[in-house]
Parts: C-alpha cells; structure tokens; sequence
C-alpha cells in the first residue's frame, strides 16, 4: 500500500470514527425509572384531596354555627386532620419523585461531561500522533498535493473532519447545558414542594391543636356533671351501635364458615383466614395499659362501667400491627371509636383496633401477623393518644391480656 492509499484510508476512517462518535452522542437519551406523569397524577391526587378539605372546613363551619355538640365537632376535626395527613403524604411522594429524577438528570449530566472530555481527549491525541510522528499531517497532506483542484479537494476533506470534531464538540455542550437546565428546573420544583410540606405541616399542627382542645373540653365537660354525661353517652351508645352491627357480620361470617365445613370437613376457617391460632401484641412501641378490660369504677358516674377492650397508651403516630392473619372486616371512621379497624381472624375470633390517627388497609384486604394496619391516634371518643383494644369470640368480648402480652 503506498503512502498516498495509506493517508486516504487514514482520513476515511478518522471520518468514521468521528462520525460514529457524533450518533452516540446523539442517541436518544435512555427512558428514566420517573415520569413527569406520575408527578402530574399525584399532582392530581392533592388537588383531589384539597377538594375535600374544602368541603370538609364548610361543614366544620357549619356544625360551629349551629353550635353542634363536642362529640360533633370533634368527629369533624378528626376527619379533617386525616385529610391532611393524606395531603402531606402526597406531597412527600412528590417530592421523593423530583428527587428520583434529579438523581438521573445528574447522572445523564455527568456522562454527558465525561463523554465530552474523553472525546476531545481522543481526538487531540490522534492530531498530537499524527504531528509528532511526522509522517502524515494536515500540513504534509496540503503540500503533497500535485495540483490545484487536488490542494481543494484535500482542504475539503481535512475541512470536513475538522467541522464534525466542531460539531461533536458543539453538540456535547448543548446536551450538557441542557442537562443542567432540566437539573435546575426540577431542584426549583423540588424547593417548592418541600416548602409546600412545610406549610402543610403548620397546617396539620394547627389541627391536630383544635382536635386536642376538643378533647381538652370533653375532659373539662367534669365540671359540669350533666354536660358531660350527655358527651359520655352519645360515644357509648355510638359504640354499642357499632358493636352490634360488627357482631351481625361476624355471625354472618361464622355460619358461612360453618356451611363450607359442612361441604367440607378438612376446611379450616383460620388457616383460610391467614390466622396462627396465636396472637401478638399490637402495638410494638408499648405495652403499658392505661385502662384494663372489664367493670371499672367510674369517677362522675360513681358507678361501675363495662371496658370492652384494654386502652394502650401509646405515643401518637406509634405503629399498629394485626395480631393475628385474618380479613378486615371493617376499616373507616366508626364514631365513637373513630379511625378503626376490625379484622376477622376465623371460627367467630376478632380483633378491634380503635382511634388511629390514619388507617393502612381496606375492607376485604387479608393480612399477615404483624403487618401494619394503622397508626396510634386520638380520633373518636377519646382525649388523648391510645389505642384501643378489643378481642371478641362470637360477638363476647373477653380480655385481651389472655390472648397476647
């Protein structure tokens, strides 16, 4: 091959290769884990939620103006903390999203620097060799030529490779610069939402002190006997409602299960259930029992009163898991219980979860032992944080300290 053949096929793959570095560059950048559209759909969900505060606040409003009773206006209150706490949640998915794709934005931005440099790297190298080496140079190639159209020819060809390396180059700072514009954008929607999370956290603090006046005026309502009687008795009697109609559906359940043991004698209702046959106690962050099961003494009725269940006194927002696999049966504001949920365990075995905060799962989901269904709050009859506790055997409540400790 002589020299002539030799510098030709040199230029043509020098083009090549550049040409080949420039579609790199310019491929499309790879599909990332985030989209703007699951931004946007939580978007959409807040505003949703926000709909409903706005509702929420109107009957508030209105229950004030026709002075409602406490029990009223505490149901109220509770309902419309719930809603923000739902709020909130969203805004920090948001958030967690924006920082998802500003993780990516930074890693595309820092490849797009690398491949940049290891370009213009790898093409000054090819120039220095080329000159060092003092075999073929631009230069060389310019002299060499034998006439006038083969000097433009060559200026031409040296021109064109030159003008890709300008282009590659051209194009790896814009895509940069872009990069780092969309990085911007995002970090400036990132510090908006957190400061959104922020104001909704002054605002969930200002609920959560009107719900805890509310139960600081139940409390209150002992000084005047007759006031607070009238309170006590509505919540009572809100949950004996409530119990009657668990019980219903628990016998309902019972004599379905009965019916398919009959059809089947090797079917077992816990095990269908997702029960142990063993409970565990369901609050982990505390075992301290603040009021037992069974009569206690009741210090304005100065009687003896029937507990249903134990009271935990847990901190609020303290975990609270299922005691046993079973189907939840009941989950949402059940007045005087408030935020509550009931879990159907098999053979007429249930447990009650009473004045969550928030609530983890949905009527007819099965769930596990120990897995997560809610959070320790003051919601219903209640004047300050605790989870209440029941355990029932075919619609009998009976202690719960015998089951699990």
């Amino acid at each position: 091959m002589n020299r002539k053949t030799a510098r030709s096929v040199l230029c043509i793959v020098l083009v090549l290769i550049l040409v080949l570095s420039l579609v790199s560059v310019l491929a499309p950048v790879r599909a990332g884990a985030v989209s703007q559209s699951e931004i946007d759909a939580l978007e959409a969900k807040r505003d949703q939620i926000q709909a409903q505060q706005k509702t929420q606040q109107q009957n508030i409003n209105s229950l004030k103006s026709q002075q409602a009773s406490v029990v009223e206006q505490k149901e109220a209150l509770d309902q419309e903390n719930e809603l923000a706490r739902q709020e909130i949640a969203v805004v920090e998915e948001q958030i967690e999203a924006y920082n998802g794709l500003i993780d990516e934005k930074t890693v595309e931005l820092e490849e797009a620097k690398a491949e940049e440099e290891e370009q213009a790297v790898r093409f000054r190298g090819r120039v220095r060799e080329l000159e060092e080496n003092g075999k073929i140079s631009y230069l060389a190639i310019l002299l060499e030529s034998k006439s006038l159209s083969d000097l433009l020819s060559r200026m031409d060809m040296i021109g064109e490779i030159i003008a890709y390396d300008k282009k590659v180059e051209d194009d790896l700072i814009a895509a940069r610069e872009k990069v780092e514009d969309a990085k911007q954008e995002l970090e400036d929607a990132r510090t908006e939402q957190e400061e959104k999370k922020a104001e909704l956290e002054e605002e969930k603090a200002a609920l959560e002190q009107k719900i805890a006046d509310a139960a600081a005026l139940i409390a209150d309502l002992q000084s005047d006997i007759e006031a607070y009687k009238k309170a006590y008795d509505e919540f009572e009697a809100a949950e004996k409602a409530v119990q009657a109609q668990i019980d219903q559906q628990v016998a309902e359940l019972k004599r379905q299960e009965e019916q398919q043991q009959q059809q089947d004698p090797s079917y077992d209702p816990g095990a269908a259930n997702g029960a142990t046959g063993s409970m565990m106690w369901p609050c982990p962050s505390c075992h301290y029992v603040t009021s037992p099961f069974g009569w206690r003494y009741h210090p304005i009725y100065h009687e003896n009163r029937y507990h249903s269940g134990v009271d935990i006194g847990a901190s609020y927002g303290a975990t609270i898991v299922a005691a046993d696999g079973g189907t939840v049966i009941t989950a949402g504001s059940v007045s005087g219980y408030g935020n509550c949920v009931v879990i159907n365990h098999g053979n007429g075995l249930t447990t009650l979860y009473g004045h969550m905060s928030s609530i983890a799962v949905s009527v007819g989901q099965r769930v596990s032992k120990g897995q997560t269904i809610g959070y320790v709050g003051s919601t219903g009859n209640s004047t300050g944080p605790h989870l209440h506790w029941e355990v029932a055997v075919n619609g009998q409540r009976v202690n719960p300290l015998n089951y699990a400790t």
